[in-house]
């Protein structure tokens, strides 16, 4: 009797947990619960559903049995849960296809990474800060017949300036190189309560840029057609760099020659560090606090150049690469309006910028393989790239 009730408790405590998740996605001020519903409907969305709609049948037909309040009272809030977790699929499905990308919805059902074609990484030291190596990891397309020169896909993790490594997102990076791309994932130096690296990161990734201008060419590369990425505080260092690049003012950490950007590709990227800082999230805000001040070495009262120089409206211009912002709606680190205003400004100054809301997309909405989101980001990034000239032979895109 004793475990049947246990169960009964679990049971009812995760219908509970699940409707107020799904609750937090309407309602995004609800401190914890604005920020967890998106998180867990952007992962598990799928299952969610599932699970709800069994659940509520469950606990329908043990209601027509017992005439019991409580088992009702679990099925609807069960259904609630369900509905609301489909208004929110379908919402971010709609705006997928209104921009041309298709959402495999068996897809989101395997949770984690699938194989892929492509072999392993092969790491490859391309510099060393303070006599500790910095490294690449590099992702080669599928060999065949015929196969002309692969465009290259520079990728530059996230992780607040301070965590991270090259070896991120794996699956999404043998993805890109399974369509084609030769992808090359950068290592750099991460900030740390006493070594702040806001003048370090950005010279060490145009290091790596130069290093991929002098050996793309053995591995099968064309850096004629050379494009950026990453998400966050990558996603900021890559948006900098290529600005930086156009501008003539990025100083590599090691000689060499740069290569053209012909497109940049920034999820959910940091862009004005000062309003990072003054993030009033309770729960979103410290972690922004945190990540800015180990990265620039203190306030924007005390840095105020510093959060200036790693802020990407600073380095603007009329001449910069073509770019596409993908942010999420529902961030609450780095929320969607930092996002339009500096779209806007781009826009205003000439720039060549795109942007793509994901509705009810949490920071790293596109953090689970397969999951809607990143099914999302990584077909936008793909036709973006084909769009701008930065694309292999063109082939159906796989999910």
């Amino acid at each position: 009797m004793w475990i049947k009730r246990i169960f009964l408790f679990i049971g009812y405590t995760l219908i509970v947990v699940l409707t107020l998740a799904v609750a937090g996605c309407f309602l995004p001020a609800l401190p914890v619960l604005g920020s967890l519903g998106p998180i867990l409907i952007s992962a598990f969305g799928s299952w969610i559903i599932i699970l709800s709609l069994a659940a509520s049948t469950f606990y329908f037909l043990r209601w027509r049995r017992l005439r019991a309040a409580v088992p009702v009272f679990m099925s609807m809030l069960a259904a609630i849960a369900a509905i609301g977790t489909v208004i929110v699929e379908a919402q971010q499905i709609a705006a997928a296809r209104a921009h041309g990308v298709n959402i495999d919805l068996a897809r989101t059902l395997w949770l984690g990474s699938v194989s892929h074609a492509s072999a392993l990484p092969v790491s490859v030291q391309y510099a060393s800060d303070r006599g500790r190596p910095l490294k690449l990891a590099i992702y080669q397309p599928p060999a065949g017949p015929g196969k002309s020169r692969a465009p290259v896909l520079v990728y530059v993790h996230g992780g607040g300036w301070g965590g991270g490594t090259q070896h991120d997102k794996q699956p999404d990076m043998r993805w890109y190189a399974d369509h084609g791309y030769l992808v090359i994932s950068v290592q750099y130096t991460l900030s740390s309560q006493g070594r702040p690296t806001w003048d370090v990161a950005e010279p060490q990734v145009g290091c790596a840029l130069n290093w991929v201008t002098a050996n793309a060419s053995r591995l099968g590369g064309d850096t004629g057609h050379l494009a950026l990425l990453g998400e966050s505080a990558g996603g900021n260092l890559v948006l900098n760099v290529a600005y930086r690049i156009t501008a003539g003012s990025l100083r590599p950490s090691c000689p060499g020659q740069l290569p053209r950007i012909r497109a940049v590709v920034a999820p959910y990227p940091v862009l004005d560090a000062v309003r990072m800082y003054n993030n009033p999230d309770p729960v979103a805000g410290p972690f922004g606090r945190q990540m800015t001040v180990r990265y620039t070495g203190g306030t924007p009262a005390r840095y105020p150049n510093r959060y200036a120089e790693v802020s990407s409206g600073t380095h603007i211009g009329d001449r910069t690469p073509p770019t596409l912002i993908l942010p999420g709606l529902a961030d609450h680190l780095l929320p969607a309006p930092i996002a339009f205003d500096f779209v806007a400004r781009a826009r205003a100054a000439g720039g060549d910028i795109e942007m793509i809301a994901y509705p009810f997309g949490e920071h790293s909405f596109d953090q689970m393989s397969g999951s809607i989101g990143n099914q999302f980001v990584r077909q936008a990034t793909l036709k973006f790239l084909r769009r701008n000239g930065v694309s292999a032979d063109p082939e159906p895109i796989a999910h």
